[in-house]
């Protein structure tokens, strides 16, 4: 059943967003046959038409251009040509009457969203469990010490069942605290944490710094004809642990320490018995591949010098009496671990578990080295010091760190290199590097100097010169990864459904409100606005997730249809609820002048929607 939901997402996606079109015309033609309007078109679609048949004196037809639709009724205002109307067109009927067929279509969507919110929670929503994985370091929840494994009960006092709700009430909320209730593990009542979120130019909204947890039994995707297949493994197989690795680490920490290494990782793999399982992974493309809405885009990897900045920066501390004893302190520069050298990410973890005697931290403060010493680390110590002490890039800095593999390898640089020069032209931090780096990477097939400064065990520096080639560095893939947690949301029974799905629909049209708030103010970038190719991708993704989850966008669509569609802008039946409004206060209609530049106005607002949406959808699908 999976594959053929897989296999048939994107027809359904079609259909699916045809349907809630659909619902909204019905609404205006449904009211206006109740008021006895004759209408003459009903379009599914703008432009020539593809294909149609008359019934009853309307036109059904479906249209080339699939962005939107609409209902030609009789009579419509801007097709009088000073005639008197008939008893069938729309002009002749009453302000009421007209305010009603104007506001089918937002009704029908509206109902639409009534209905089929209880069925589809009634029959159950694939969703995310709204359980939480380690906060990112450094962020407003890693510094709250939301626990890793909670689950999020509501939040702003909105009761979630899928995690999507929990990153959409905190964006919405701009940048006013959120209150987080959530069940830790191991508790048995909850708790409520207040977080003031911070606001992240990309994605462009305000965050906290959470992200879903991954299956709790360590369930696993896997690629087809990958090196994990290769090594035996199957989609559903449950990881244990990594051979070797410290059981005080969570299965997700182990698995990065371990592909880190790029090297053959040994698994222990849940079964009767357990069996240890080896993957050796095999070099990937030299272009990556993107999927949108069945269209599929090589894009061939960049040429890279083949460096990156040293995790070494002391860029966040959270209360920890070992680092206090040690007199850690922000801004610190580690150098090394118990003799480890701190290069790459997770060296400052693997430096704290490695030490046997007393810890030793070499670290460079305000141009000074110093040695920090402190007792020998258990390893949940070790592990609690590497999540309370965020070591991150330098950015100030121009030490590296060499990637494998890559061409600066080949040429002889090493990891703690310090960069002084590229192509004649002196660097004094990263992303001053980065700029000539990028400069000289474009200009294929040709060698660039690099001017390094390195340092010897003894303490001797000496500067060198190399000529490195920039080439294309092809990822090491293992084929696999954690599934995240998932579960089948269903209520209890019938009231429940109607309860949480009123709720849901309410939520979804007052996010819709919110969302153009927030855009208004500058808390949600506009950037986030998508059309109709970003809709037909969405619609794909949670049509391959089955009926009941493709319905369930389905109504948040259509929610979102009728809120867009209110709104009081000229062309748009919010416009025409506006002007029969205005109609009955003044007692008489809004001039023909008056409502033909309106038209305009709002033709003209519409369309530059359009092309900036579009513009979106093409950046965020098809361009990096």
């Amino acid at each position: 059943m999976e594959a053929f939901f897989s296999h048939m997402s994107i027809p359904m996606a079609v259909l699916g967003v045809g349907l809630v079109i659909f619902v909204h015309e019905a609404g205006h033609f449904i009211a206006a046959r109740l008021c006895g309007v004759r209408v003459e078109v009903f379009s599914l679609g703008f432009g020539p038409r593809l294909l149609g048949w008359r019934r009853g004196g309307t036109l059904y037809q479906i249209a080339l251009v699939p962005l939107g639709g609409y209902v030609k009724m009789a009579g419509d205002e801007m097709d009088t040509r000073g005639r008197q109307p008939r008893p069938d067109d729309l002009r002749a009927k009453s302000v009421g009457a007209r305010f009603f067929i104007y506001s089918g279509g937002v009704l029908m969507n509206v109902i639409f969203a009534l209905v089929v919110f209880p069925l589809v929670l009634l029959a159950g929503v694939p969703s995310m469990v709204p359980v939480v994985d380690a906060p990112l370091p450094g962020s407003p929840a890693w510094y709250a010490r939301v626990p890793a494994g909670s689950r999020i009960l509501a939040v702003n006092d909105k009761q979630v069942f899928d995690f999507f709700h929990i990153g959409n009430e905190i964006a919405l909320g701009g940048s006013e605290p959120v209150r987080l209730e959530l069940l830790a593990p191991g508790d048995s009542a909850p708790r409520v944490f207040e977080i003031v979120p911070r606001y992240s130019e990309d994605p462009g909204f305000y965050r906290v710094g959470l992200s879903p947890a991954p299956d709790p039994t360590g369930k696993i995707l896997v690629a087809q004809d990958s090196p994990a297949t290769l090594a035996g493994l199957d989609e559903g197989d449950r990881i244990l642990g990594v051979e070797g690795a410290s059981p005080a680490l969570s299965l997700r920490q182990q698995l990065i320490l371990a592909f880190k290494s790029m090297g053959p990782v040994t698994l222990r793999v849940a079964g009767d018995p357990e069996r240890l399982v080896t993957v050796t992974p095999e070099e990937g493309e030299a272009f990556t591949t993107r999927r949108a809405f069945g269209i599929e885009r090589r894009k061939d990897r960049p040429r890279l010098i083949g460096v990156e900045p040293v995790s070494a920066y002391v860029k966040d501390l959270r209360g920890n009496a070992i680092a206090r004893s040690l007199g850690i302190h922000l801004g610190d520069r580690v150098r090394s671990v118990n003799g480890r050298p701190i290069h790459r990410s997770g060296d400052f973890l693997l430096g704290l578990l490695a030490g046997e005697g007393r810890l030793v931290i070499d670290i460079e403060r305000n141009g000074e080295r110093h040695t920090l010493e402190g007792p020998t680390l258990t390893d949940p110590e070790a592990v609690a010091l590497a999540s309370d002490v965020n070591v991150s890039i330098d950015l100030e800095s121009t030490l590296v760190a060499v990637m494998p593999s890559s061409a600066a390898a080949a040429a002889g640089m090493e990891s703690g290199d310090r960069i002084l020069a590229i192509g004649g032209e002196p660097v004094a931090t990263w992303t001053q590097f980065q700029e000539h780096a990028r400069a000289a990477a474009s200009r294929a097939g040709e060698a660039v100097t690099v001017s390094i400064e390195r340092e010897a065990a003894d303490g001797a520096v000496e500067v060198l010169s190399i000529a490195v080639t920039p080439a294309v560095i092809r990822p090491m893939l293992y084929g696999f990864s954690l599934q995240t947690a998932e579960y089948v949301y269903k209520a209890a029974n019938a009231s429940e459904a109607l309860i949480v799905g009123v709720s849901s629909s309410w939520r979804f049209m007052t996010e819709a409100v919110r969302s153009l708030r927030r855009m208004l103010t500058q808390e949600v970038s506009a950037q986030n606005l998508g059309g109709i190719i970003t809709i037909g991708v969405v619609t794909e993704s949670w049509a391959s997730k089955g009926f009941a989850k493709l319905f369930f966008f389905l109504c948040i669509l259509s929610m979102n249809l009728a809120f867009l569609n209110v709104l009081p802008i000229p062309i748009l039946d919010g416009g025409h609820l506006f002007f029969l409004l205005v109609e009955k206060l003044k007692g008489s209609p809004v001039s023909e002048r008056t409502l033909g530049y309106s038209q305009v106005v709002g033709l003209v607002l519409i369309m530059t929607l359009m092309v900036y949406v579009t513009y979106n959808d093409v950046a965020r699908w098809f361009i990096d």
